[in-house]
């Protein structure tokens, strides 16, 4: 996918920007908080979503009523010749996005190519940060390579908020028979959405694991081996490689009949995949304890290269790179690991350390200053 063309206005602090991209390497420099993060993240909303929040609101500059607009150009690798046109606007706490004039979630089936890979700085931490960031990769993982599973994952959610209200309502109450029969029938339905879940991602986690471990150990020259190890709440880890979904949903709803009297205690659920996680060894060692800064940032480099290598293989087109204001953190040797193994896509870089460009050839360059952006020559 290559974005050619992108039009926007007031989004965050950007009054108004227009940007004729190369299909290379596009770099935007300039001090902090002048919008160079501001413009990815309205690339980015605009192709799939906001890399920043969830909350549609957030993206209308500060006091504004103006809303804000994006309208992109761009090809799919399939049909070059053809320039697609995404119409985006944000209205109030909705998104409306449009391709070719058709409704966005009826075009994106004919385009199920449009992906934003992102790098940034909160990536670097994801070794040793919250669980709910590694869970957030591997749902991102398997939603990239089947758009189903972001429904799966968002009804586990539903169920899961549901069941929790409750069972904090009955603790304010009481249970009573009735009560219980209404928790047996949300531990059914929770166990089969769990179960869909964990199907969803144990599908798609070993290839992440072993192409991660491919490009950390390319990165470090060999010298050291990552692992990726998936912990569930729920599953032993031989029951979790193999058992089959029906065994699995006995084994979810047992282990969260076993649960019920504590859950009732302390009012939330206990069991279930959204308290899984996943576990990084160097060298066998946990690298939540033992892995330098170095280490954390070449696996989480691996990572991202690992995601845009699935994608293109799974779709046949290379997907967008962000490379948000990352370079800065990384040594010249992984910089130029990164630029070497995006070559494929379309790459946006941002930064305010020039020299972190110098040995970028071929690119095409802006400088940002108070939300507005002003092409330079090298």
């Amino acid at each position: 996918m290559i974005v050619e063309h992108l039009t926007l206005k007031n989004f965050r602090n950007i009054p108004f920007g227009e940007f004729f991209f190369s299909d290379k390497i596009n770099i935007f420099g300039g001090n902090n908080a002048q919008g160079k993060t501001n413009l990815m993240e309205a690339l980015a909303c605009a192709l799939e979503k906001s890399f920043r929040t969830l909350r549609a609101s957030e993206l209308v500059p500060d006091g504004s009523r103006l809303s804000p607009e994006m309208s992109v150009d761009f090809r799919v690798d399939a049909y070059p010749e053809k320039i697609n046109i995404l119409s985006c606007r944000i209205d109030g706490s909705y998104i409306k996005r449009k391709i070719n004039g058709i409704n966005y979630k009826e075009a994106v089936k004919l385009y199920p190519q449009l992906k934003v890979i992102v790098f940034i700085p909160e990536d670097l931490y994801i070794v040793k940060g919250s669980p709910d960031m590694r869970r957030e990769l591997i749902d991102e993982t398997a939603d990239m390579m089947n758009k189903k599973h972001h429904v799966v994952s968002s009804n586990y959610l539903r169920i899961l908020r549901q069941k929790n209200t409750f069972l904090v309502n009955s603790e304010k109450r009481g249970i009573s028979e009735t009560d219980q029969i209404q928790l047996s029938v949300w531990n059914e339905e929770l166990a089969k959405a769990g179960v869909n879940v964990t199907c969803g991602r144990k599908k798609y986690f070993s290839t992440l694991s072993n192409y991660t471990s491919e490009f950390y150990s390319q990165l470090n020259n060999n010298k050291e081996k990552l692992t990726l190890k998936y912990h569930s709440s729920v599953f032993s880890e031989e029951e979790y490689e193999n058992a089959q979904p029906e065994e699995m949903y006995e084994i979810y709803s047992r282990k969260l009949e076993e649960k019920t009297e504590r859950e009732l205690a302390v009012c939330h659920t206990l069991v279930g995949v959204h308290r899984d996680d996943i576990e990084f060894f160097i060298d066998g060692r946990p690298a939540r304890d033992y892995a330098s800064q170095g280490q954390i940032r070449s696996a989480a480099v691996a990572l991202r290269l690992a995601q845009a290598k699935m994608f293109r293989e799974r779709w046949g087109e290379a997907p967008i790179i962000i490379l948000d204001d990352v370079l800065s953190e990384l040594d010249e040797t992984r910089r130029s690991f990164i630029l070497s193994h995006i070559v494929e896509s379309q790459v946006f870089i941002t930064g305010c350390n020039k020299n972190d460009f110098a040995k970028i050839a071929e690119a095409r360059r802006w400088e940002a200053e108070n939300g507005v952006f002003t092409q330079i020559d090298r």
